[in-house]
């Protein structure tokens, strides 16, 4: 398959998560354990089919970040989970400012200075998407717009893993790794949570984890060696564009001022970063 219809396919995907998330209506532990342990069990299989080492290539920063992709994964569901679409998925592109201080706190990059003048771009549409609301611990939107934050501030830390590992690693086996501690994590969630999940929730959920978690990814990754960074990033705001397209037709979700201004300087300010 094309590698540019592999990333659009994929990143189509990752826009219907809210979908699958809110339809579900499952706590944020159980639909945890089906976005992460249905690929995890999927790709375990493969393994063990092949007879391949389970846990070949893990080294200790390796388990590290796919420990925090567990925390990134949680705080991703809970986000969408209390949270509009539409401003969840544009705070979540807050992702490429962090990554750019992270390099520049961490590996000592130099910033160039057009890249200084967008950072307050960033900042600005964080506090307009948050003054549409009540900024308080029991606002459910302000749980939900901070949780996603937080994960935008985790997949800063794990991205550029990705990317290097996806030149040694297979596809099957970054899913591996992606999912290893938060589907395992979560399993416990899955058997004492009462009631259990019906039929619908349980489909719902099966179905997150298969589409999104295993097809969706399988897709990205084995694209993305085949394409250039800056390609790469520019089809990945399909995500935004079908995520908010979904909460419209789903959910019946309104675009406010406050959410395009915020849309328009974030998302702006991120294109022009990865430029």
């Amino acid at each position: 398959m094309n590698p540019v219809l592999q990333i659009a396919i994929a990143t189509v995907l990752l826009g219907s998560s809210g979908v699958f998330i809110k339809f579900a209506d499952l706590s944020p532990f159980v639909t945890t354990f089906f976005r992460a342990g249905i690929p995890l069990a999927i790709v375990s299989g493969i393994f063990f089919y092949r007879k391949e080492p389970l846990f070949w290539g893990a080294s200790p920063l390796l388990l590290f970040i796919s420990f925090l992709d567990a925390i990134r994964g949680l705080c991703y569901v809970i986000g969408f989970s209390y949270a509009d679409l539409s401003s969840a998925v544009i705070i979540l592109y807050t992702w490429p400012l962090f990554a750019t201080l992270f390099s520049w706190v961490f590996l000592k990059e130099a910033i160039p200075k057009r890249n200084l003048l967008l950072l307050p771009c960033f900042l600005l549409g964080i506090i307009v998407i948050y003054a549409e609301g009540e900024i308080s611990l029991s606002s459910s939107n302000f749980l939900g717009l901070t949780s996603v934050l937080i994960s935008a501030i985790l997949v800063a830390c794990t991205v550029v893993m990705y990317k290097e590992k996806s030149e040694t690693f297979s596809v099957y086996r970054l899913i591996f790794y992606q999912n290893f501690f938060a589907g395992t994590l979560a399993f416990p969630f899955l058997l004492f949570t009462r009631p259990f999940p019906n039929l619908f929730e349980s489909t719902m959920g099966i179905s997150y984890g298969f589409l999104i978690g295993f097809v969706g990814f399988v897709l990205f990754f084995s694209a993305l060696n085949k394409l250039k960074a800056s390609t790469t990033a520019i089809l990945c705001y399909l995500e935004v564009l079908s995520t908010i397209i979904f909460g419209v037709l789903f959910f019946k979700e309104q675009l406010s001022p406050n959410v395009i201004l915020g849309a328009s300087l974030i998302l702006g300010g991120s294109f022009f970063l990865k430029k």
